[in-house]
């Protein structure tokens, strides 16, 4: 019994030790934790904070993170609530029905519970549409991408809490239609995502990550290439894939809702196919200069390094908020970048976003470039009138000269054109005349 009795009082002191011995010594691998916190300061002790209390918060938050074994025994109580309730404890991520995994601003999205009102909607419908059009003046084509959004894609795993079948108008119906009135570039991914749902040879979703699949991925670079080849007239470089890796390891992103849960044990999941991508250009290959405005889902194109095989000048703009070039990966604050600049370089402007984003729809770019347009083309509005004033000012002189007159008669004869068209032709050379000699 007092054997018993001593080996019980061994283990416990063991126990109270370890995770002293592991603080210090680390002799037990501890896998770390995944996603974005603020980790917890040291915080030097004072008297005047001992005695105000403004010291023993801070220090108990500090030595409970890292205290040894903290990291596992996270996991421990995630694993526990996860297995037992079906929940994860991470933000905003919702476990569904045959362990989907999805994020709530998806289903919310999907839902139309974030809906932002037709008003708003429609005011920057207004602006796009100028945008695209003052664009199109400049050579430059603008394409909104619809990416897919899971929830949309996988309507069916969403958990009954969220009465799904309560359904109203979503941003992404409404501003779907609004460009079909409007006749505003776009390519709809979330709806041909959905017609490919039952025949795609591989997931165009993973179950446990948020972003579209490398396959996914790929279908839609391709379609992409084909919409700027067709709006562009131009040849690009060859996009496919030959053979794919089907795997049960997970490549990033495909896991990045599981890995964010913290869990002991990985999620039982499908495997993912992973395209073998080719790129082959020839002589009449072209590489248009593009800027791209976009939510985390363009990371899977630009951070594969997929945009840079297709594109000559190719710019990230990420959430409007932050500039990202292959040249400048740390990416700078877009506050720095003059945008209208930037933009009259470009061949293409794409903005894409998944439905769960489009609530920000178009993260102000839609603002600041409609303000940048519109001043420039107010700007010569005032001055083709002037110019106009000017010629026709020009003409009446010329009509009051009867000499001036006959002579614009003769020459209209000899070009064998009307004479308003020879007396117009004669104002704007003396219009453009008078214009240079004040330079």
């Amino acid at each position: 019994m007092n054997r018993l009795k001593n080996t019980v009082f061994i283990v416990i002191v063991i126990m109270l030790f370890l995770p002293v011995l592991q603080n210090i010594f680390h002799p037990f691998k501890i896998k770390a934790l995944h996603g974005a916190y603020i980790p917890a300061k040291s915080v030097p002790f004072t008297f005047h904070g001992f005695f105000t209390d403004t010291f023993q918060d801070p220090f108990n938050k500090y030595l409970e993170e890292h205290i040894g074994f903290h990291k596992l025994l996270v996991r421990l109580n995630n694993q526990i609530v996860y297995s037992l309730f079906r929940t994860a404890r991470a933000s905003e991520v919702v476990v569904g029905k045959n362990n989907c995994l999805y994020e709530k601003s998806y289903i919310e999205a999907y839902l139309g519970r974030d809906f932002i009102g037709k008003d708003s909607l429609d005011e920057k419908v207004r602006k796009i549409k100028f945008i695209q059009d003052e664009l199109k003046k400049k050579g430059i084509d603008m394409i909104i991408i619809f990416a897919p959004g899971k929830a949309t894609f996988f309507p069916e795993y969403i958990p009954d809490y969220f009465h799904p079948r309560r359904k109203s108008i979503s941003n992404y119906e409404y501003l779907l239609q609004s460009f079909k009135e409007k006749g505003i570039n776009y390519i709809d991914f979330n709806n041909y995502f959905i017609l490919m749902k039952d025949s795609a040879t591989y997931p165009l979703y993973p179950q446990c990550g948020i972003h579209w699949s490398a396959y996914g991925v790929a279908i839609a670079v391709d379609s992409i290439i084909h919409y700027i080849e067709h709006i562009k007239h131009l040849t690009m470089t060859d996009f496919g894939w030959n053979g794919f890796d089907v795997t049960n390891d997970l490549r990033t992103p495909d896991n990045d809702l599981s890995e964010g849960m913290n869990l002991l044990f990985d999620i039982h999941h499908y495997p993912m196919a992973y395209p073998k991508l080719y790129f082959k250009e020839n002589t009449a290959t072209y590489k248009p200069n593009v800027i791209t405005m976009a939510d985390s889902y363009y990371w899977n194109i630009f951070g594969t390094g997929i945009a840079s095989r297709l594109f000559n000048a190719n710019t990230f703009w990420y959430y409007f908020a932050q500039s990202y070039t292959p040249e400048n990966v740390e990416g700078c604050d877009i506050k720095q970048v003059n945008v209208l600049n930037e933009i009259e370089k470009s061949d293409v402007i794409i903005y894409l976003s998944t439905d769960a984003t489009l609530r920000k729809f178009a993260f102000g770019f839609e603002d600041k470039v409609y303000d940048l347009l519109k001043k420039e083309a107010d700007k010569k509005a005032i001055s083709d009138s002037t110019q106009e004033n000017r010629i026709y000012f020009i003409e009446q002189v010329i009509r009051n000269d009867s000499i001036w007159f006959q002579e614009i008669k003769r020459k209209a004869r000899v070009k064998n054109i009307s004479v308003e068209e020879m007396l117009r032709k004669d104002a704007m050379w003396l219009y453009e005349k008078e214009k240079n000699q004040k330079k």
